[in-house]
This record gives structure tokens, C-alpha cells and sequence, in this order.
């Protein structure tokens, strides 16, 4: 019990924490618009008016950092998959914003950094330029990719996927197991986290999930993987050919 009692106050935390991210999604989308547009404005801005001064690179170095990290924290509550595309993306977008600020000092590219010199610009400039621009579009496209998944998956859905009323109905039936808040009768055992108690392909697997099926107490309920249930009588419930765990899908119609 003691187990159970410690993970509650991480549970709440991080319970209270989405349901804020949740509350204000359309302000998070609004915001990651404006950050986008700032940090199209900075590439744009180092790539047309090269000045290496430590003092501008440090500060735009800095003000990148909190862009990309504001977007990235508006992502990451959302799942794995979003989370790991839009890391990829924002350090993309980071380097190719930086990279103008710190060229090599090589003899093969002369500091073209610095003003009033007059030379042409050679192919290794300009394949530094090339190279700068190509990431920082393909970190942008890479995070517009993560806020879809994110906040409108339903944008990559198949047409003929089975509509949401539809859905929600197949689950509707089972109820939603809270963390040992309802028990039935005078129930009281150990808590463990759901995931702990599965195998390991389950939980390679874990991240497609909203809710496991798992009988307890001999009753079927659905089951976060982050909640908590009786170590000895939680039984989940898997499909018989594949071996899988039977659940509610975190993206509806994406994932079969």
C-alpha cells in the first residue's frame, strides 16, 4: 500500500498538468503558430544579414532555445510519436537558425561574416547556405507533422474509418478504472502501475493505448496504463491470434 500511496501525489501532478494543457489546447496552437513565425523570421534574418557578433549570437541562440522548447513542451503531453518527431524537428529548425552565427574559419570558407570585402562567394558558401535552408524546412515540416499528430489526427485518418460515435460506443460499456478510488466492497492490496505488471512487448507497445481492458475483481474495466490497480487481481485481456493487449486506442483509426 505504501507503494501505491507514494506514486498518488506523481499521479495527481502530472493528471493536473494535462488537464491544463487540455483546457487550453487552441492557446497552445495559437502560440506555436507565433513561435513558428519567429523562428522563420530568425532563420531568414541570419541567412540575408550575416553580422558574427557574439552578443547577437548568443542572444539568438537563446531566444531559439525558448521557441523550440515552447513547442516542444506543448507537444510532448500528447504521446510518444508526436514527441519524438517534433524533437527531431525543433533541433533541425535550432541548428539551421545558429549555424550562420558560427561558420567555419577554415581556409576553405573565408568569413564571409565579415562586411565591406569584396569577393565573390564560393561554392562552399554557398552549399553551407543551401544546407542551412534545407534543414531548417525540413525541422519545420517535421513539426507541423508533430502538432497534427498531436492536435488533429484525424487530418491523416482514412476515409472509410469507422466514425467517432461509432467508437466511442464499442468502450462505452466497460468503466473506467480511478486509481483505487472506487473499490468494490471492502477490497485493499498492494497498487502497482498497470505498465509494471505487463510484459515487455506489451510495453514497447504501450504508447498506442488510452486505455488497456483488464479484469479486476473480476470485473472488466479500462485501465490507464499510468494508473494504478491491485497487484494480484489484475488480469489483462489479450486477443487470442496475436497475443496483444485489447484496448482503446490512443488515435482512433490510425492504428489497428
Amino acid at each position: 500500500m505504501a507503494e501505491g500511496l507514494s506514486g498518488a501525489p506523481k499521479q495527481f501532478v502530472f493528471s493536473g498538468a494535462k488537464a491544463w494543457f487540455a483546457r487550453h489546447q487552441q492557446t497552445l496552437l495559437i502560440m506555436d503558430c507565433i513561435s513558428i513565425i519567429l523562428l522563420l523570421f530568425l532563420h531568414i534574418f541570419g541567412s540575408s544579414v550575416p553580422v558574427f557578433v557574439p552578443v547577437v549570437a548568443n542572444f539568438v541562440n537563446a531566444f531559439a532555445i525558448v521557441l523550440v522548447g515552447f513547442i516542444f513542451a506543448s507537444i510532448v503531453w500528447k504521446g510518444v510519436v508526436p514527441s519524438v518527431i517534433c524533437i527531431l524537428g525543433v533541433v533541425l529548425m535550432h541548428n539551421a537558425i545558429i549555424l550562420p552565427y558560427y561558420p567555419p574559419t577554415g581556409p576553405t570558407f573565408p568569413d564571409f561574416m565579415v562586411k565591406n570585402q569584396d569577393f565573390s562567394r564560393s561554392s562552399a558558401q554557398v552549399s553551407a547556405q543551401v544546407a542551412s535552408t534545407m534543414h531548417f524546412f525540413l525541422g519545420l515540416g517535421m513539426v507541423a507533422l508533430s502538432i497534427t499528430l498531436a492536435y488533429r489526427p484525424g487530418f491523416l485518418f482514412a476515409k472509410n474509418r469507422p466514425r467517432q460515435e461509432e467508437y466511442e460506443d464499442i468502450w462505452s460499456k466497460y468503466p473506467i478504472w480511478y486509481d483505487n478510488i472506487k473499490l468494490i466492497g471492502s477490497h485493499n492490496e498492494q497498487l502497482a502501475q498497470a505498465k509494471s505488471l505487463m510484459e515487455e512487448k506489451d510495453r514497447y507497445l504501450i504508447w498506442r493505448y488510452e486505455y488497456v481492458l483488464a479484469y479486476i475483481y473480476g470485473t472488466a474495466h479500462l485501465v490507464r496504463p499510468e494508473g494504478l490497480v491491485p497487484k494480484k487481481d489484475t488480469r489483462f485481456v489479450r486477443d487470442e491470434k496475436s497475443g496483444l493487449l485489447i484496448g482503446k486506442a490512443r488515435y482512433p483509426g490510425y492504428f489497428a
